[in-house]
């Protein structure tokens, strides 16, 4: 293996000189390495060496004015082109980071965005920003006459949306990229274009490579021209790597039992209950939290602790927000008789899956007592229930050879999204997790 020195000057030739004089990250990344912190990866340099140049390209970075941009949306012909005659601003190409989960890309791109202080900017997971993006639409069709709404051709909340998006933020920061929902499909190539337009810079990481985005999606014809634009604002890396690093054995933990996934253990469970909260299992209560007009109740708790069962959390009908209320409201959430999951089950496995990524979004500490090992929580085994898939069949108006080629029947991103959940589970186990605060991942 290369030394640390040897590889920054081994990857230098693969980035704009000019753009050469700063190494803040991966000089900070070197000592981690020569502490033993980190073991060197050639991949991660080299996304290193881009960060860094990103870095000092944002330093002398001024975006569009955000009125001309407004007044420039109003004016687009083709893209690229309006009917003004001053020069086009200068933009700066973002990246977008793919690779299998454990490779270090999330990581890396949070210590870009710590770092980072020149330019407004957010840090946020895409299905979050998404679900944002979709309530802005809605809350801006509340604010025009209907007359207005029925007409699409003066009707677009797209540019308004986009423009408030980049006249908060610069840079922007995602985690988990996945495209899985039609409605965000349908509107991502003309949102980026608008935010591209305005000026916003992105960076994001995710399991796929751009040309598979949404791949077998329904109407995945009118999503295609998003990933030419995306290509065209983003320099593409890939950061494919056979070494998961979040796989590594935890360091036991202060509790009983020193670890926070337990085989078939629920007296332990209840024990670490005691342990966090001083009250024994029996006398925690049930707590109603309310938000966005809603109630929900979830198992026992007390004070920032949760007991639930894997039913009451993902067999029950909740929903992201539910989970990101719970993630506030909760350091730490127990979860006993979990069950193996599967794909012949995937409205459950979606759920625990968004369930996983927002408590590792705030750093919610997760234990669980589980009916098989941490590697088998998961069956990649692909089937179904056959009348449930007719019947959804029969709803969407699909052929059975339009059903085949749909992630929807196939699980393809169940199982990239399986490979993401089942490494953080290991990563949640870990003391350095632990220590973490509770509390959302920096945005700012």
């Amino acid at each position: 293996m290369l030394k640390p020195s040897l590889l920054k000057r081994s990857v230098t030739s693969l980035v704009n000189p000019i753009y050469r004089r700063a190494s803040i990250l991966l000089d900070a990344y070197n000592d981690d390495v020569a502490q033993g912190k980190l073991r060197c990866d050639p991949r991660q340099v080299v996304l290193l060496e881009h960060l860094d140049c990103l870095m000092t390209e944002l330093e002398s970075y001024t975006p569009p004015d955000h009125n001309q941009a407004s007044s420039i949306f109003t004016k687009i012909l083709p893209w690229g082109k309006t009917n003004g005659t001053s020069p086009a601003p200068r933009f700066v190409k973002g990246l977008y980071i793919y690779g299998n989960v454990g490779c270090g890309k999330t990581m890396l791109m949070d210590r870009f965005f710590e770092t980072v202080t020149s330019v407004s900017k957010q840090r946020t997971h895409f299905h979050d920003f998404m679900l944002d993006v979709h309530e802005q639409i809605h809350n801006y069709k509340l604010t025009l006459p209907p007359k207005h709404i029925s007409d699409r051709k003066s009707y677009d909340p797209i540019p308004v949306v986009a423009e408030a998006i980049a006249t908060e933020t610069t840079l922007l920061c995602f985690d988990e990229f996945q495209v899985t929902d039609v409605a965000d499909a349908m509107i991502l190539k003309r949102l980026f274009e608008k935010m591209f337009h305005a000026g916003v810079v992105v960076v994001a990481t995710g399991n796929r490579k751009p040309d598979d985005l949404y791949k077998n999606g329904l109407q995945r014809s009118n999503f295609l021209p998003f990933i030419p634009l995306l290509k065209s604002r983003c320099r593409v890396l890939d950061m494919d790597s056979a070494v998961d690093y979040r796989l590594t054995t935890p360091t036991p933990l202060d509790l009983p039992g020193s670890s926070a996934f337990l085989l078939r253990d629920t007296p332990t469970l209840h024990d670490i209950f005691t342990f966090l909260t001083d009250v024994p299992v029996g006398d925690a209560r049930p707590r109603t939290l309310s938000f966005l007009g809603r109630e929900l109740s979830v198992g026992r708790s007390s004070g920032t602790v949760l007991l639930a069962s894997f039913s009451d959390m993902c067999e029950s009908n909740h929903g992201s927000s539910d989970f990101r209320a719970i993630a506030k409201a909760y350091s730490h959430v127990l979860i006993s008789d979990f069950p193996q999951l599967s794909l012949r089950n995937k409205t459950t496995l979606r759920r625990f899956i968004v369930m996983m990524d927002t408590f590792y979004d705030r750093c919610v500490k997760l234990v669980i007592s589980a009916e098989v090992p941490l590697p088998e929580i998961i069956s990649l085994e692909v089937s179904g229930n056959k009348e449930d898939l007719r019947l959804l069949m029969d709803d969407l108006g699909l052929t059975a050879d339009e059903a085949k080629e749909m992630n929807l029947f196939t699980g393809e991103d169940e199982v990239f999204s399986h490979r993401r959940a089942i490494s953080r589970l290991h990563e949640m186990q870990t003391a350095a997790y632990w220590e973490l605060p509770h509390e959302k991942r920096k945005t700012r």
